[in-house]
């Protein structure tokens, strides 16, 4: 399970920090696969029952690692998930723009990721 663990956590990272550079340079079709690729990671971890892998990453230096955690954790940490998603909603960026779109959804009981 360990190897498994560290395995995600490396994964995760470097999806998280490609898909944040992929959406920053407006490569969408990049940014797409990405996306894919973490949900398929996502859904892993869910089957595995080991979701709190990602509160690990909530205070990342890396603003879509901490976007990425965040989303993946609202189900299994809400309080320090929306915590985190309203600290990124204050950044003029696009992970900010996400960060208030995901939260938006997230309380209209929208977020059908998850």
């Amino acid at each position: 399970m360990d190897t498994m663990m560290e395995n995600i956590k490396e994964t995760f990272l470097r999806y998280a920090i490609e898909h944040g550079q992929a959406t920053g340079v407006g490569d969408h079709k990049k940014a797409n696969k990405i996306h894919k690729k973490l949900q398929d990671l996502y859904n892993e971890t869910k089957s595995h029952k080991i979701l709190n892998v990602f509160t690990e990453f909530l205070n990342n230096n890396n603003e879509s690692v901490r976007l990425w955690a965040a989303t993946f954790s609202l189900n299994n940490n809400p309080e320090i998930a929306v915590e985190a998603l309203e600290k990124l909603a204050e950044i003029t960026s696009i992970t900010g723009l996400s960060a208030k779109t995901t939260l938006h959804l997230w309380k209209e009981g929208k977020l059908n990721l998850l």
